[in-house]
This record gives C-alpha cells, structure tokens and sequence, in this order.
C-alpha cells in the first residue's frame, strides 16, 4: 500500500465554501484492480486556514487512483465546485492538466515509520485515527525541519505505545507530519511533546518554526502541537460508511 498527501490554497475569505464542499460528498467508489485489491483504501481531507491537504492510501500507482476517481460524475462535480476557489488555476479536464496539477500538488514522503503491531492497543484490524500536524517552517528552512522530524523517535524500541504510524511529506517549506493513532490522540500528542523536548530538540526546531510557544519545555510545546493540528473535514475508508 502507497500513501500520498497533496496540498493547494484557495482564495482567503473562501474557507466556509470549500469546507462545505469537501465534506458534503459520498463516499466514492474504491475501484480495483484486475484480480486485486481495491485501489483506494482511505481518504483523508484536512483544511488549515486557506490550505487543503488530502492523505490517500492506495493500492497502485497514485496517477491509476486519480484516473479512476475522474470518471465518477460525484467526484468530478466536487472537483469543478472548487475550481473557482483555487489561488491557482488548474485543468483536470485533460491527461496533461491532470498531471500538472499532481506534479504541483504532490507532497513527497521524506520519512514513513511504522510501530510493530505486538506493541499497539487493540487488534490489527481496528482502524487508527488521524491527526495532522502542519508545520509553520521558517523561509528556506524545510528540508532541515523533515530532517529534524525525521530524526526524533517518539518512543524507545520495544516500548508499548498508541501510535501507530508517522508519516512525514514535504515540499519546499511546506512540512506534513501525518500520525496515526489507536487510543487516545491527546495521549499521543504528549508523547511526541516529550520527546522533541528530550535532549533540547525543543530548541533545535525552535530554530526552524515560527512559533510564540516556549518550545523548550512540554507544557510550551504541546501548545505548539494543538496550535498546528490540523480541522479534519472528511475520512473515508474502503467499506466504511462516513
């Protein structure tokens, strides 16, 4: 399974319209492979401020999902709905628009880290809930903030926790951490609040971010962390109605 995240702005003051939008469809059709799997296991839609930021996960290629949810008319009406409301034009009316706007939309993974199942609440077929963090990254300072991220383990090895999976994307100075979570997500905030601030990693990423928190200390930090989480709009998963 390939999980991608893609982001774009839409005009500020249109926010309550895209919301409305984005959270106002169906769930579309997963699709499938020939003899295989479904292609789209889950769909994230998060909106921070005038920044969309979609998580998918996927059997495949990201370009044979998109091509798959642009033949369904649901899909395709929610995407001309937003079209007025993008900061940057785009066509997805033809294979070359489509592309284009992947090319520009799509957040690579810098960093993917899954926690072994033996340590984790629950039993493996119980979904995790999402949270994401968008951080505020300083100009030019991006790739040093992935890399600081990326560098921070949350938990030690063999050590039993709720998160269950981090992801971290990144394009220029726009930085996704995706963590997903089984039990409590403020539980899980803490912990990843305790251990930036291990060994003065609190400062390094002060360094990084624009910030009014004291990001030495958990307190400070954890502020930091509710601060960036990002409004949940939509999450829909394969044979899951919501």
């Amino acid at each position: 399974m390939n999980r991608y995240a893609l982001t774009f702005t839409v005009k500020p003051g249109s926010e309550p319209d895209v919301a409305r939008i984005l959270s106002g469809y169906g769930r579309p059709a997963a699709g499938s492979r020939p003899d295989g799997p479904a292609l789209l296991r889950r769909t994230s839609v998060f909106l921070a401020g005038n920044r969309v930021v979609r998580v998918v996960d996927v059997d495949g290629r990201l370009a044979e999902v998109m091509a798959h949810l642009g033949n369904q008319p649901m899909v395709k009406a929610v995407e001309e709905a937003l079209d007025p409301y993008l900061e940057e034009p785009r066509d997805l009316s033809g294979a070359d628009g489509a592309l284009a706007f992947l090319h520009r939309a799509l957040l690579p993974v810098v960093h993917d880290r899954r926690t072994p199942e033996h340590l984790l609440p629950g039993s493996p077929g119980d979904a995790p809930d999402r949270v994401g963090l968008l951080y505020p990254a300083l100009p030019g300072r991006g790739g040093r903030l992935a890399e600081l991220l990326a560098a921070t383990r949350v938990l030690s090895p063999d050590s039993p926790t709720t998160l269950a999976r981090t992801t971290i994307f990144r394009r220029g100075d726009v930085v996704l951490r995706l963590v997903e979570v089984r039990g409590s997500t403020g539980d899980a905030l803490d912990r990843i609040a305790a251990a930036a601030t291990r060994h003065g990693g609190g400062g390094r990423l002060a360094e990084l971010v624009e910030s009014t928190e004291n990001l030495h200390g958990t307190e400070g930090f954890r502020s930091f962390l509710a601060r960036i989480s990002l409004p949940l709009l939509t999450d829909r998963r394969t044979g899951v109605s919501t």
